[in-house]
């Protein structure tokens, strides 16, 4: 399967669980707006959601997605991932859950009192969660190793679900999304617990060594990353002066930020990953193809974000306690955010790409670029202008990383003629948008806008790229 086709059905799996979480954000927003204890929650799940970044999305797959591919004892090498990595998250957890200051002072620092409580309280209840996310990201492994992508990229709608449920039941208040959230994610891993079965697994530290060759370069570019959140919530904390909304105007717009990102840029991130691994010769090709299939979906998702991010985000958050102030300002953030997403793309893939060559240095120091680009900007803009600089801060930070990795890059030559009739399809379908979603100020009209948007681009993108069409269409026939 081309790396076009694994991608667009991670994306639609993807797309489904994203769907339940847009409906899990409308009940958060409605409920709980951009109040204090929004960002109590929001604060303690950021703590599982960065291991969920290094083991789901970036360190565990990157060192095991090779290593266990070309293992000649995939139980022994399985077993040895599992009871090493097991033991150090149990350490973490017990830490976490008896001292959770820690994550308080991570990443609310500037919060008011009774918001640092709070998080302690929630903190508590999240931390078991981070065992169950990093079994579940090995065996989401196993999968991608073995070319399934639809299935395992829809398991993280099981959380979704769960914390949907658990925000309907009445008198839960702010506990309710923070139980939903631990019981979600243990259940995302027992619906994707099968490839453990395949395996004789038993108590052993044999290939942990070899292991941790590939993953600690990878640990510490993802840790490093990570130091984003931890700034961007710390800065938009003293922002607000305590009173809170600075981090949930993040985690809103971030929502809709990451949903392209998620569908598409971390989709083709992921196939690149396990396509070059099973055949390095053709590294430039394969990365050429990545870089024109994340393209080909984050330029058009940047634009239809900002044409339509008011109309977008009133439909879906504009309720109950979330008020018209408050989409304003989320779209200023949104806006700011999504100057990055081309480029955040790209830097994945490419990531992902010298991952596959076990490389880890060119993306550890690529990484501590990003950090140190954003921490800097963060203290320029982000202190000034709140959300909004943070989030311009993030986007210039992916620019800087993403042309550090294609300077390094031997052949530099990765772009296709094929990428500026992209640009141009996306650019016709921005201006054909605007002018259709002015037709009616009805907040549903953003729905049949977004789908005149997405059939304008499609023509256009058909017109202009008729022979990635018929090779698209003859490889689905095979």
């Amino acid at each position: 399967m081309s790396v076009m086709l694994s991608s667009l059905a991670f994306a639609i799996a993807t797309f489904l669980s994203r769907v339940l979480g847009l409906v899990r954000d409308m009940l958060m927003a409605s409920k709980f707006g951009t109040s204090w204890q929004a960002d109590a929650y929001f604060v303690a799940i950021l703590f599982p959601f960065f291991l969920r970044r290094v083991f789901g999305e970036g360190a565990m797959t990157s060192a095991f997605v090779p290593l266990y591919s070309e293992s000649k004892d995939k139980d022994e090498f399985l077993s040895s991932v599992l009871t090493s990595f097991t033991i150090v998250l149990l350490v973490i957890v017990s830490a976490v859950m008896i001292f959770p200051d820690i994550v308080v002072y991570l990443f609310s620092s500037g919060a008011a009192p009774k918001t640092k409580e709070l998080i302690r309280v929630l903190t508590r209840i999240t931390a078991p969660s981070i065992l169950f996310i990093f079994w579940w990201a090995i065996t989401y492994s196993i999968e991608n190793t073995r070319g399934k992508f639809f299935y395992p990229a829809l398991t993280p709608i099981i959380p979704n679900i769960v914390i949907i449920i658990f925000m309907l039941v009445p008198g839960l208040g702010i506990y309710g999304p923070t139980w939903g959230f631990l019981i979600g994610e243990a259940a995302a891993f027992l619906a994707l617990a099968y490839p453990l079965k395949r395996h004789k697994l038993r108590f052993t530290f044999k290939y942990t060594g070899e292991f941790l060759k590939l993953f600690w370069p990878s640990f510490l570019a993802m840790s490093i990353s990570q130091i984003n959140s931890i700034v961007d919530t710390n800065v938009v904390s003293y922002y607000s002066r305590g009173l809170g909304g600075g981090v949930s105007y993040l985690q809103y717009a971030s929502r809709f930020y990451m949903l392209p990102y998620g569908l598409f840029g971390v989709a083709v991130a992921t196939v690149i990953l396990s396509t070059i691994s099973n055949d390095r010769d053709n590294y430039t090709q394969h990365l050429k193809h990545g870089i024109t299939s994340t393209l080909f979906f984050t330029v058009p998702a940047t634009i239809g974000l900002i044409v339509l991010d008011e109309p977008i985000l009133r439909l879906f958050y504009e309720y109950g306690q979330f008020t018209a102030k408050d989409t304003r300002t989320t779209a200023q953030v949104l806006n700011a955010y999504v100057l990055g997403l081309p480029f955040y793309g790209m830097y994945s893939t490419m990531t992902r790409a010298r991952h596959a060559m076990k490389d880890m240095k060119t993306p550890l120091k690529a990484t501590t670029i990003v950090a140190v680009s954003n921490v800097v900007m963060d203290l320029l803009v982000g202190l000034k202008y709140g959300p909004v600089g943070v989030a311009l801060a993030t986007s210039v930070a992916g620019i800087v990383g993403f042309l550090y990795l294609l300077i390094n890059e031997q052949n530099k030559k990765l772009f296709e003629k094929d990428d500026l009739y992209i640009i141009l399809s996306a650019f016709i379908m921005g201006v054909a948008t605007y002018f259709f979603s002015n037709i009616s100020s009805r907040r549903i009209w953003v729905i049949p806008s977004t789908i005149f948007g997405a059939v304008v681009y499609l023509i256009f993108s058909a017109i202009f790229l008729r022979h990635r069409l018929k090779e698209f269409l003859r490889r689905k026939a095979l």
